[in-house]
């Protein structure tokens, strides 16, 4: 800028907004940055959560089905018994 009370001129304004354009950018650049980087580790601790769901998820089946042979072996005696009566 010419001075501290000098009227701003045509090139101060442009000068102006060549850095706050220039600053902008740089802003915008860090910020997508961050946001990529945010969404990585999102998606990663996703992917770790997912698995160890999954494996709890077959392990719970796994358990149900025990359970399900059981209850259906305990059913055919109660049906038997309840036949001979």
């Amino acid at each position: 800028m010419n001075g501290k009370d000098a009227p701003a001129t045509k090139a101060d304004l442009e000068s102006l907004s060549s850095e706050v354009k220039s600053e902008m950018e740089t802003l915008e650049n860090r910020l997508l940055e961050r946001l990529e980087k945010t969404e990585t580790t999102l998606l990663r601790e996703f992917r770790r959560w997912a698995i160890s769901f999954e494996s709890r998820f077959r392990a719970n089946e796994i358990l149900v089905g025990g359970f399900n042979e059981r209850m259906i072996a305990l059913e055919e005696r109660v049906s038997g018994l309840e036949h001979r009566l």
